[in-house]
């Protein structure tokens, strides 16, 4: 009885230290090289990563700024990255669904709307994580996108 218990016990760490440890440090690895690589062939930098330049997570779409080569890295779940310039961008739009009953999670599914100039790909939509955080980077894009 004893025996069995310990060999559970022994997976469920092997599983706990790979989950927790191992595969994040493989995913952190595998972004960094894939911005490393964006930033040499198109002379921008990305890495290493600023949060005050980077729109989004890496969970969903992300968009890494460098306002002094005035390019932005396109990142959709962390696994393919394509590098722009800012002219890519026609416009913007800061978009949420306003639930007024709840006053607790009040603006929900608040994201940007950009418009590109690429045929195949039109728009592009980031999530945001609040109102308030949306409307300091519409801010921040109407400075470095004027």
């Amino acid at each position: 009885m004893t025996l069995p218990l310990l060999l559970m016990l022994a997976v469920a760490l092997v599983f706990f230290y790979w989950a927790y440890f191992a595969f994040p440090r493989k995913i952190r690895t595998r972004r960094e090289e894939l911005l490393r690589e964006q930033g040499q062939t198109s002379g921008a930098a990305f890495f290493p990563v600023d949060p005050r330049r980077m729109l989004g997570d890496w969970d969903g779409t992300c968009i890494l700024f460098d306002p002094d080569a005035r390019k932005a890295c396109i990142v959709s779940r962390g696994k393919k990255a394509r590098t722009v310039d800012f002219h890519y961008f026609q416009t913007w739009q800061l978009l949420w669904t306003e639930y007024p009953e709840n006053p607790l999670f009040r603006f929900q599914h608040v994201h940007f709307l950009f418009e590109t100039s690429d045929f195949d790909r039109p728009t592009i939509r980031v999530a945001v994580p609040s109102k308030s955080d949306g409307e300091a980077w519409n801010a921040k894009l109407s400075i470095l996108m004027p």
